[in-house]
């Protein structure tokens, strides 16, 4: 026994160099790239274990100060057997502090023709690879670099040239929560790893959109994926049960179901399109979001539509009082960006497009008794004191800078009566301050009674334009809770 154990100490000794070699031989020739091993202790019986520190991939000739892989310790266990036939079968390979570096296309070097991949004689059973850092450098150096921390990582291989199965779970940034992922990734495309397959699907929990100022909700998606990492096509959804703006703190219930094309090589991403359902509204919204611009304070761009969908969900978002001053149905177009800055989102958002609102009818006693009032007298009724029936509709185009609604053409119509204005609407205050013009079907002394409706005849002709019973300059002021609507007497008279 003692002959036996002094012939493996004697073999171990001897094994060890040509180990040495092997590995980074191998793995110089595998990833075409400068390798530098530190320690490395291999153990042959009862199973065959090594154990390396400080291993290092570089690119062949880049003398850069980051190299392509570092890997802190590493640890191989495999079966005597497996290990000395061909292909080589490792049972398990332990990496700790393994940190990937995947350089720009620009810094590759094209492969040689006829170059192909290389035999790589051993399969890789499990692959044990927690606290990995996957870090892709941009082409353009001013921009930052896209790092994934992936907290929790397991591939399993089953032979040569075929994915590897995993399971990862990492850590977002922003918003924060843990992305827990299943799939296949592979072969590695060692020279354009952009090429590489990966397919599976992920959870992700308890995302905190808190982050990002001016807006609230605890978000959860799940989703399926598959493509090559440099073009990703992924399918999910998103449930934020209490998503709501600052602005007017009133959780809505957000749902969004969605198609992205994302480059796993740098995170920037294509929606086409993202359906979006807030409450009971429904909406689409399309565009290119480039990876991390809400932390990295980069534009977005995007185009957001509805046709036909519920108005109060959109202001129950965005006004502080208990229930919506309007309901009735929305359409609306808009552009939508949102510039770089610190301040909030609500603040920074830059809204430009069309919209147009049927059946509104308004919440407030006074605010409906106003517009049912507008409309019995504007269709010669002065009398009716009903508000029951009345519905409005709104159209026109809409600008929205810093907080502040800018409607250059707005069209308000009520039974018997059609107002142009221009003006603008404060989000945070709820502001009014709107002037222009109502044409009325009902002629001035139609709109009064008893001896008023007498003295008022000969002035008819006055106010009558456009085969409109009156013409009227109007102002709107006040808030939204509470608007006033008045006559705007000065431009009467400079009329005349």
């Amino acid at each position: 026994m003692a002959a036996l154990s002094a012939a493996v100490a004697v073999l171990i000794v001897r094994f060890q160099p040509v180990a040495r070699d092997y590995v980074v031989n191998t793995l110089r020739q595998r990833y075409k790239s400068d390798v530098e091993l530190g320690d490395l202790h291999i153990s042959l019986f009862p199973v065959v274990r090594a154990t390396g520190d400080n291993l290092t991939l570089r690119m062949s000739g880049d003398k850069s100060a980051q190299p392509m892989i570092v890997i802190r310790r590493f640890t191989l266990e495999a079966g005597f057997i497996g290990f000395f036939r061909s292909p080589k079968r490792i049972r398990k390979l332990t990496l700790e502090g393994l940190q990937i570096r995947i350089p720009p296309k620009s810094e590759r070097k094209p492969r040689e023709p006829g170059s192909g991949s290389p035999n790589i004689p051993f399969i890789l059973e499990e692959v044990v690879a927690d606290g990995t850092t996957l870090q892709t450098l941009p082409s353009d150096p001013s921009k930052a670099p896209l790092t994934f921390d992936i907290r929790q990582l397991t591939l399993h291989s089953v032979g040569k040239r075929l994915p590897m199965t995993f399971k990862a779970v990492l850590e977002n940034a922003k918003p924060p929560g843990l992305i827990h992922s299943s799939g296949q990734f592979g072969p590695w495309s060692q020279d354009q790893p952009g090429d590489t397959p990966v397919s599976g699907k992920y959870t992700f929990r308890d995302a905190d959109l808190s982050v990002f100022k001016g807006i609230t909700g605890i978000l959860a998606s799940d989703g399926a994926y598959s493509g090559r990492l440099n073009r990703i096509e992924v399918n999910g959804t998103t449930d934020t049960p209490d998503f709501s703006l600052t602005l007017a703190d009133r959780p809505v219930h957000l749902r969004t179901s969605f198609a992205a094309t994302v480059d796993g090589t740098n995170g920037d991403t294509v929606l086409h399109p993202v359906h979006a359902l807030l409450g009971r509204s429904a909406f689409d919204v399309s565009g290119s979001i480039e990876r991390a611009a809400m932390e990295t304070h980069k534009e977005i761009d995007l185009e957001a539509s509805a046709r036909n969908t519920g108005l109060d969900d959109f202001l129950r978002l965005s006004v502080r009082s208990a229930e919506p001053p309007m309901t009735g149905r929305i359409t609306f177009n808009t552009s939508v960006k949102i510039p770089p800055g610190k301040t909030r989102v609500v603040d920074r958002i830059q809204l430009d497009g069309t919209f147009t609102l049927n059946d509104v009818r308004f919440t407030g006693a006074d605010v409906r008794q106003k517009i049912a009032s507008l409309s019995h007298r504007a269709q010669g009724e002065p009398k009716e004191t009903g508000d029951s029936g009345v519905t409005a509709e709104f159209a026109g185009r809409f600008h929205l800078r810093n907080g502040t609604l800018s409607l250059p053409g707005l069209r308000f119509d009520v039974p018997g009566a059609e107002v142009d204005l221009t003006g603008q609407y404060a989000l945070q205050s709820g502001a009014l301050d709107f002037k222009g013009t109502a044409k009325l079907d009902a002629k001035i002394s139609q709109m009064t009674t008893g001896l008023k409706r007498i003295l008022l005849k000969p002035i008819d002709p006055l106010f009558e334009r456009d085969g409109a019973g009156t013409v009227l300059p109007v102002t709107i002021g006040g808030t939204r809770g509470s608007p006033s609507f008045r006559l705007d007497i000065g431009r009467i008279l400079e009329r005349k």
